[in-house]
């Protein structure tokens, strides 16, 4: 499998990439990776804010993912409602599939904006909250 169709099937199911999805700046838990964190753990890195959000209550953003309609937006775009930002995206693909493309990406959304079937519109483009997988494109 090349480098391409990877990509394609780890957007198409979610899966975030260190350094394009998961950055320095962003929290454990709003990557929504938490099975990969370990409370019990002894001393590590980090393990002071881990811990604090944990017992203090739940993040502002989410990673999720989006149902594209109009222009795939690019990473790094941010996501604006009322002129306020709310969100960016860090990966899009236009998934090749045997009845055309299916254009989706991922990347943070604030959570009180973030919910299912939620539609943000852009200047090119309309996006839907909506939770990877994109197991619709498997069903082509």
């Amino acid at each position: 499998m090349g480098t391409t169709a990877l990509n394609y099937f780890r957007i198409a199911e979610g899966i975030p990439q260190y350094r394009q999805d998961i950055r320095e700046r962003d929290l454990p838990q709003e990557t929504e990776q938490e099975r990969a964190l370990h409370f019990t753990k002894g001393c590590y890195i980090g393990q002071e804010i881990v811990e604090r959000i944990r017992s203090r209550g739940a993040v502002h953003r989410k990673f999720t993912g989006f149902l594209v309609d109009g222009a795939l937006p690019a990473p790094g775009l941010k996501i604006q409602i009322g002129g306020k930002e709310v969100g960016e995206i860090t990966s899009s693909a236009s998934l090749p599939i045997a009845d055309g493309q299916y254009p989706v990406a991922l990347g943070y959304i604030r959570r009180e904006v973030g919910t299912p079937s939620k539609q943000i519109e852009l200047e090119n483009t309309k996006l839907t909250v909506a939770h990877p997988p994109f197991t619709e494109v498997f069903k082509h």
